[in-house]
């Protein structure tokens, strides 16, 4: 079994451009991957009718409660996706490590499917299947299972547009975070909120990805091209997120907490991993799932199963 982390991502700045004809929504935002991480295991056996379901799934973590392991978990998605491509007479067993809260707007499924479609692409490429899907296929399948999936599929500092398929790479900043789970997401809600006025934009996500690529890289990171322009549609749909970024907020009144995406999760720059550590603990003794955190690059080159 080749195990890998799935990690996370932070929406460091969102805003949305346009309701399309198909009633999605383009965004523009500024995503970066960071070190909280589920661990996905993922093995080859041969398949076949007595040999049971192609895609196995076995769930377990400190956040493993409630997450689906039938076909609807994107994890599972993403595994019969390459096996429809060229999974031949082979099935998978799949494991996931769950320390990423679920609906906390953080990516914790999407991750699972990226680092699926990867680390078991490597698997059947090891394997000497002819049709292991190349980086092309990855990418398609990855916009087919969900809007984060491309993302989190590519890893490190992008910026994202359309429906959240159009990538463009970023230089990664060096950031301490401390990042707490307010509520549960509530997406489809958040984004049914939405007012008129606030589809239009407001340049924050271009404002910062221009900050990233300054010669000298950023020296600081301006608040206002921080956070969510979905927090106010978020809170309107969700009264009860309202009341806990104000616990929030106010637990630590010398930091700013910006919502990332439709919430739940919101995240605080800190200046360094002690002062990350203490905002982290200082949300969850107000009942809040917190840690502190770095972004991160992830390697993603081609995987080397053992």
């Amino acid at each position: 079994m080749l195990v890998v982390p799935a990690y996370a991502k932070v929406n460091l700045a969102l805003e949305v451009t346009r309701l399309r004809p198909d009633g999605w929504h383009d965004i523009a935002s500024v995503v970066t991957t960071v070190d909280w991480h589920d661990l996905v295991g993922i093995g080859l056996r041969c398949g076949g009718p007595a040999a049971g379901p192609p895609v196995r799934l076995r769930i377990s973590g400190p956040f493993a409660e409630g997450i689906p392991a039938d076909g609807t978990n994107l994890a599972v998605r993403a595994a019969a996706a390459l096996l429809s491509h060229g999974g031949g007479d082979l099935a998978f067993d799949i494991w996931l490590g769950k320390n990423v809260p679920a609906a906390a707007g953080l990516g914790g499924g999407s991750a699972d499917a990226a680092a699926v479609l990867r680390a078991g692409s490597a698997l059947l490429g090891a394997a000497g299947k002819a049709q292991a899907p190349d980086t092309q296929h990855l990418v398609a399948a990855a916009e087919a299972l969900g809007s984060d999936v491309p993302a989190l599929l590519a890893g490190g500092t992008l910026m994202v547009t359309g429906r959240g398929e159009l990538l463009e790479p970023l230089p990664s900043p060096q950031l301490h975070l401390a990042i707490a789970v307010a509520a549960p997401s509530m997406t489809a809600a958040a984004y049914g909120a939405l007012h008129d006025d606030e589809r239009r934009g407001d340049g924050r996500a271009a404002r910062l990805a221009a900050a990233l690529q300054h010669p000298q890289g950023p020296t600081t990171i301006d608040h206002a091209t921080l956070g969510s322009a979905l927090e106010a549609p978020a809170v309107r749909a969700a009264p009860g997120l309202a009341d806990a970024l104000r616990r929030l907020r106010a637990a630590t009144p010398d930091h700013t907490w910006h919502l990332t995406g439709s919430g739940g999760a919101a995240f605080s720059i800190a200046a360094t991993r002690q002062q990350a550590e203490h905002l982290a603990a200082t949300a969850r003794a107000e009942g809040f799932p917190a840690r502190a955190c770095r972004t991160v690059t992830p390697r993603l080159g081609p995987l080397a199963p053992p």
